[in-house]
């Protein structure tokens, strides 16, 4: 397969600004990792000098997601959430689903309704339940040009992507805001299009820090790893996310793991508004607690 058409259709197996309306599919799980397998970049000895300056590498990006943000509002597309159960030697145990449709209403407003009647919202552990939907909720375009005053970016060196060459940027909030959730970790940006392609990490407020993170969570995940494709030759779509998190029960450490996957983006004439606001889903930009974004950090 050739660099380019790895360029228009990114996958390895498969909320910033929009977030998942929350939702999962009958393909077989991808085989488990190894318990608590991690991205690691060093910090230890020279950083290597990239080949273009990384203030230009991360105006370009910046400027890009801008512009996909705009562009994702105005297509509807598939979406498929699945939790799976792994116990402790490996074999696969309880699972649970919901299959999609996210579609532009007349009012601007993006609704969800389900394709699958037999899907379900949570999934009952022994100890605990899981939430699908805000186990889903995650920004699916975090550096956007009003977020980049939130961050420190640290460029980390090239690496390749399946047939992709990427420049490795690992980002940090320069503090934690009370409502606004910032994303701290690895974003791979593509050499060609200086596009995000791939992000690993975690988001964060204050609110989360201060959380409860007990086995009985209804949200376990908190690393997530996140691909975008090329959709109509032209924008990157976020199109699959995983991630795996391990729960403690009785008969030892238990791995659950998170995939969402969205497919057949398509820009559709808008439909009536459905009756009612139960399936209204939050604005494009629902990581800012009011139109005017959060509060500029101190420092």
């Amino acid at each position: 397969m050739s660099a380019g058409v790895v360029r228009g259709l990114l996958m390895t197996a498969a909320l910033g600004a929009a977030c998942l309306p929350a939702a999962a599919q009958s393909e077989d799980p991808l085989t488990p990792p190894p318990p608590h397998q991690v991205h690691v970049i060093s910090r230890e000895g020279p950083t290597e000098t990239a080949p273009v300056p990384p203030e230009k590498i991360l105006s370009s990006l910046a400027a890009h997601s801008d512009e996909y943000l705009r562009a994702h509002t105005l297509y509807g597309f598939k979406r498929s959430v699945r939790v799976q159960e792994f116990s402790v030697d490996g074999t696969k145990g309880g699972e649970a689903h919901q299959d999609s449709e996210v579609y532009l209403a007349d009012n601007g407003r993006r609704y969800e309704r389900s394709k699958d009647e037999g899907g379900q919202r949570f999934m009952d552990l022994k100890s605990s339940s899981v939430d699908l939907q805000k186990s889903a909720q995650v920004p699916l375009f975090p550096i956007t040009s009003n977020q980049m005053q939130y961050y420190d970016f640290t460029y980390k060196g090239t690496q390749p992507l399946d047939e992709l060459n990427t420049y490795i940027f690992q980002v940090k909030p320069k503090r934690l805001l009370p409502k606004a959730r910032l994303f701290s970790g690895l974003v791979y940006v593509d050499d060609q299009d200086l596009a995000i392609v791939k992000l690993y990490g975690s988001w964060k407020s204050l609110a989360d820090d201060n959380a409860d993170t007990s086995a009985g969570a209804e949200v376990p995940f908190a690393l997530y790893e996140m691909y975008y494709e090329n959709v109509g030759g032209k924008y990157w779509f976020p199109t699959y996310v995983r991630s795996d998190a391990y729960v403690k029960t009785k008969n030892g450490e238990e791995q659950l793991r998170l995939t969402v996957r969205m497919t057949d983006f398509k820009v559709a004439a808008p439909v009536a508004t459905p009756g009612g606001t139960s399936g209204a889903q939050p604005p494009a930009n629902p990581t800012k607690p009011d139109a005017s974004g959060p509060a500029k950090p101190r420092g």
